[in-house]
């Protein structure tokens, strides 16, 4: 049995693998796409070949790409006298010559013998057309559909469901049910409109991997968990590992790493009953096949190809390439001859859409085409959809006196209860939400303390994740400072060096520059405390911006994460005394009591995370503390100095057994480390914050408790709009961003007592 070669999409690979093996004969028949037959019969175009040009000729990767995809053209030992040609063989010589092209050079010999078939590729280039021994041929079949004409796309979409809801009532297999020429700006629509008539479908979302968190993290930090098994990270290790030969040193290595992360797409969740959105030329479809051709408009059907390769029609007489003029041509007879193959055809075309006009193709003349543009949508197939449409036409109604002919029926079918608004969150799915979250859940002491200020603000920031970033200077500065200091005690650090570094991140503006001036100092003076701090403990190990994670569940994968700005430790043995150092602009509060509600937890969340984290054996608590950074102390003082140290003292919670603590701060009798902390012979200052074994104890145990459940609340949906106030003061709404979706309500708010003392945190059980 002779081998034949059938060049198709795999789309249609599949369709004939599916017939083959219902008639259960024998056959050998090996399946090529396009680009899979032309890698073989020409080169493959390879990374390796974009690195080379991009790094020796300094050109954009667009360009590169440019001059690759026109590589097949040239034949080496032709004589051109277009300029562009010369260069484009310039460049397949120089590839050639540092061997970064290779030739199959058996495949030539294996398909001598073979019969080749092509299956819908209808658009091939003269030189694809001349290795296929294939020419596209219409033949002089009609197309008897009409189309039919909306004012809006949502208007056109609708038609769509309405359609396909009365064959699904006729006993249509939904699977046979396609959707063609869908362009990105449907699926939004699309997706809305068939969920209000309850018509699965699957829409191929291409979202890149490049704008996820985890890619973002690995371009930035070069950080990348390897063990989280999660897609995205899958797929940026094989991006990577497609780029190992490459130099990554190489400045050009970024680029091209970026492109293949922008063109690498997570993969969509199918369902096995739902409408399909299909490639109209892709596809055979069969007669029993039902297929809606969306947007028959204008430079949208036929497709319009404008003379602006690289390669223009100026250039193409001495190579094997169609010109524009003649493809523009084809492109009518190929759209012709491929919806007259559809025996169930629907074909529409919208007039506007949110963002554009259109006008109908001149194909529809050109064929003499019907054209419907009365098409009747009696209301019968969602009430969902009708109820929306009903506030429409009120609002119409309301603000510009337009009355429907639909106005008053559906006003009799339907309360909305037009114009009032009940700001209630309403839910939403726990099982969609479940199934949609990307894993591991990652909580941090951010994320629980926005959970704990307001449900509905969690909800908004870390489900729709609506906020938004702002790269600010402030927070530019902030960045800086934790930089510096988690180097500074590095061996060979220097501190221009770093500093310079880092300012490089960003563009700067002049009023940006001034302010650098003092900051600059700040932070220098900064690090001369430090040092001298230093010379009060005995703690020799300082660990800085060290990432400590948590299991919360095995059921569903959630883990609990924090940063420390820096753990400052004392080894002995099997035991680690451990104090926590947290860097703070501003004003520093570090009353812990309102962690009865959940809120002002930083500090018991750090000992949570050295307990719960196993960073150490057996740790041995000494402190828990913030430290000021970027303080603005006053230039007037007389005292300024001792202003400066003061400011830079750490403020919050020491052990109360002196034993340690004497390790910690040898000063600790009339500090000048920690902030208030005095110890006489009759024991501890007034001032002094001591904690003891008991109360540390329940503290973790407490916060445990508090992280537990409120994770188990976020698992099952409940995100209320319930902002709180503290004592007198409005902790969830004042720095708020989403104000003005919420719409809060005094009865929204939960009141809260004042803490006063920490006997909440009970005793043994």
């Amino acid at each position: 049995m002779q081998e034949k070669i059938i060049i198709c999409p795999n789309s249609e690979k599949m369709k004939i693998l599916y017939k083959l093996r219902e008639d259960n004969n024998l056959y050998n028949i090996k399946f090529m796409t396009k680009n899979e037959f032309m890698s073989n019969y020409y080169f493959d175009i390879t990374d390796d070949m974009v690195f080379y040009l991009m790094k020796k000729y300094n050109l954009h990767i667009d360009v590169v790409k440019a001059y690759l995809d026109n590589l097949y053209l040239i034949e080496l030992e032709k004589v051109y006298e277009n300029d562009k040609l010369k260069k484009l063989q310039d460049i397949k010589k120089e590839l050639i010559d540092n061997n970064l092209i290779k030739f199959n050079k058996s495949f030539k010999k294996y398909i001598s013998n073979k019969e080749i078939e092509v299956r819908n590729y209808y658009d091939l280039d003269l030189y694809e057309e001349k290795i296929f021994n294939y020419k596209f041929n219409s033949d002089n079949s009609t197309i008897n559909s009409k189309v039919y004409e909306f004012k809006t796309l949502e208007e056109e979409v609708n038609f769509v469901c309405i359609e396909i809801v009365k064959l699904i009532k006729n006993g249509i297999d939904i699977n046979k049910i396609h959707l063609c020429n869908v362009s990105n700006d449907y699926y939004y629509t699309i997706r809305k409109l068939f969920n209000y008539y309850n018509i699965p479908i699957n829409i191929p979302f291409k979202n890149s991997i490049y704008g996820t968190k985890i890619v973002k993290d690995y371009l930035e930090e070069g950080t990348l968990n390897l063990e989280s098994g999660d897609e995205v990270t899958k797929k940026l290790v094989s991006v990577l590992n497609s780029l190992c030969n490459l130099d990554k040193e190489e400045s050009v290595y970024r680029d091209i790493l970026i492109d293949k992360l922008k063109n690498t797409y997570l993969s969509n969740k199918r369902l096995d009953k739902a409408v399909s959105i299909s490639d109209l030329y892709d596809n055979s479809f069969d007669e029993d096949d039902y297929v809606f051709v969306l947007g028959f408009n204008q430079d949208i059907l036929p497709k319009a190809y404008k003379d602006i390769d690289y390669l223009t029609d100026k250039d193409i007489s001495e190579i094997d390439k169609y010109s524009t003029t003649y493809k523009n041509k084809r492109e009518k007879e190929i759209l012709k001859y491929v919806l007259s193959k559809i025996s169930n055809l629907y074909l529409s075309y919208k007039l506007t859409s949110p963002f554009s006009s259109y006008f109908k193709s001149s194909m529809i003349n050109e064929l003499n085409l019907e054209i419907v543009n009365n098409y009747s949508d009696n209301y019968s197939y969602s009430n969902m959809y009708n109820k929306i449409r009903l506030g429409e036409k009120l609002d119409n109604y309301k603000v510009f006196g337009e009355k429907d002919d639909y106005l008053e029926e559906l006003n009799t079918l339907y309360d909305i209860k037009y114009s009032t608004y009940d700001n209630k969150f309403t839910g939403i799915d726990r099982d969609l939400y479940l199934e949609k979250l990307a894993y591991p859940l990652r909580l941090s002491y951010t994320s629980l303390n926005s959970y704990n200020e307001c449900g509905f603000k969690y909800y908004l920031k870390y489900v729709l994740k609506l906020d938004i970033y702002e790269d600010s200077f402030a927070a530019y500065i902030g960045s800086l400072y934790h930089e510096i200091l988690s180097l500074y005690r590095k061996n060979n650090f220097d501190f221009e060096v770093e500093y310079n570094k880092y300012l490089e991140k960003r563009e700067l503006s002049l009023k940006e520059k001034l302010l650098l001036v003092r900051i600059k100092q700040d932070l220098k003076d900064f690090i001369k405390v430090l040092d001298e701090q230093r010379l009060y403990t005995s703690y020799d190990e300082e660990l800085y911006e060290k990432g400590v994670e948590v299991n919360l569940r095995d059921d569903i994968s959630v883990k609990f994460i924090g940063y420390i700005d820096k753990i400052m430790c004392l080894r002995k043995v099997e035991d680690t005394y451990f104090s926590i150092v947290d860097y703070k602009t501003g004003r520093i509060d570090t009353n812990i009591e309102p962690m009865k509600y959940g809120l002002h937890m930083q500090l018991p969340v750090y000992l949570y995370l050295i307990n719960y984290g196993r960073l150490f054996t057996n740790p041995i608590f000494t402190g828990i503390y913030y430290q000021n950074i970027l303080y603005p102390y006053p230039s007037w003082s007389k005292n300024l100095e001792k202003d400066i140290k003061d400011n830079y003292l750490l403020k919050g919670y020491s052990t109360n057994d002196t034993s340690i603590l004497e390790k910690f701060d040898s000063t600790y009798e009339d500090s000048s480390y920690i902030k208030s902390m005095k110890y006489t012979d009759k024991g501890f200052g007034t001032y002094s914050k001591v904690i003891d074994d008991d109360t540390l104890y329940n503290l973790v145990k407490y916060t445990k408790k508090i992280i537990d459940t409120k994770t188990d609340d976020i698992l099952n949906c409940k995100f209320d709009i319930n902002p709180k106030v503290y004592g007198k003061d409005n902790v969830s709404c004042e720095f708020c961003n989403f104000k003005d979706i919420c719409f809060m309500k005094d009865k929204d708010i939960k009141y809260l007592d004042k803490v006063e003392d920490l006997s909440f945190l009970g005793g043994e059980e």
